[in-house]
């Protein structure tokens, strides 16, 4: 798998939409959800997600970014549930860019809490009651899961 260079990166942002996996994972009725060290939403409780690479499927790009954030293989189902749209107006590169994101939202249980071992990009992790309200106002999702 190739990835995009950062600069060339950087001019695909700016005009291109950008698509994305959420994951809400639950852990007894609670969302887990990271906070972020990185633009967007920086300092803000999300949930785990990113990019989807060329060459990988949604549900592997959720499963990679699952890995990648929180440290885990998770193993369990992932259901599509809905998608979350957003723009912001700053991203890990740079500020005061136009970025658009349209996200596939994926759901899957976790029976118990692992190990989390988080990334650069996130210094806490914990449950909430239900997910931030920006992703719940831009996201369209299943009613049994809203």
């Amino acid at each position: 798998m190739s990835f995009i260079p950062d600069k060339l990166y950087k001019q695909i942002l700016g005009n291109t939409v950008n698509l994305c996996v959420d994951v809400c994972l639950r852990y007894n009725d609670e969302v887990v959800l990271i906070k972020r060290t990185e633009e967007p939403v920086k300092g803000v409780f999300w949930p785990i997600g990113g990019r989807i690479h060329k060459g990988e499927t949604a549900e592997e790009a959720a499963r990679r970014k699952i890995k990648e954030e929180i440290g885990i293989d998770f193993d369990g189902a992932l259901i599509p549930v809905g998608f979350y749209e957003d723009q912001y107006t700053e991203n890990s590169f740079s500020r005061n860019t136009d970025y658009c994101t349209l996200s596939i939202v994926f759901a899957g249980e976790l029976d118990d809490v692992p190990m989390f071992k988080l990334d650069e990009t996130s210094e806490e992790i914990s449950t909430f009651p239900a997910l931030p309200e920006r992703f719940r106002v831009q996201t369209f999702l299943h009613e049994e899961f809203a």
